[in-house]
């Protein structure tokens, strides 16, 4: 039991949300060439994968795809799709991302991170695609938390807990302000 060494880990190697968020799959392609025709069986219980000509398509889960040596491709969700992201480039603010993505930005981060190397343009987009979208839609988040009103089922993980947070703050303010309201109440009232 001595000899145990302490390891350090990433500050998010305990959060659930990203460990839920890196278990999502999604579409690859992998090289035909140097890919250990046991990977699919042993590492994803696929016994054949489909076969084309760029290689093997497979449906893998993003903490996978982190450890794979083999040159692959992602084929981008429908939720960060070109597309969607125009979309969300144009107006986020009414787009419901807990029914495109429950874990949008997680996700979105993994995703950019696991491209930037064989298609680093798009990782680039993607990920000013997730700022721009956050950054449209926190005012909102905060003003909906600062006037207590209830958390709407359009919000991703992350934008929920900005909302929590937001409305915990608010009521920490409200109690502060009652109290120093209370105190100068107080004090009027013994100067009297």
């Amino acid at each position: 039991m001595a000899n145990l060494e302490k390891q350090r880990v990433e500050s998010k190697y305990f959060d659930l949300d990203d460990i839920i968020a890196k278990s999502e799959a999604t579409s690859c392609t992998f090289e035909v060439g140097e890919l250990n025709p046991d990977f699919f069986p042993e590492m994803l219980g696929i016994v054949k994968p489909t076969q084309n000509s760029e290689g093997y398509n497979a449906d893998v889960p993003l903490w996978l795809l982190e450890s794979v040596r083999t040159p692959f491709s992602i084929h981008l969700p429908q939720s960060y799709s070109l597309s969607m992201q125009g979309v969300l480039n144009a107006d986020a603010r009414n787009i419901n991302l807990s029914r495109q993505q429950q874990h949008f930005y997680a996700n979105g981060m993994h995703l950019s991170h696991l491209m930037k190397e064989q298609n680093p343009d798009g990782a680039m987009n993607l990920s000013r695609c997730m700022l721009n979208t956050l950054t449209q839609r926190l005012g909102g988040i905060v003003s909906n938390a600062a006037h207590q009103r209830t958390k709407g089922d359009k919000f991703d993980v992350l934008e929920t807990k900005v909302f929590e947070e937001g409305k915990r703050c608010k009521e920490d303010i409200d109690r502060w302000l009652k109290q120093d309201k209370q105190a100068a109440s107080k004090k009027r009232k013994r100067n009297s």
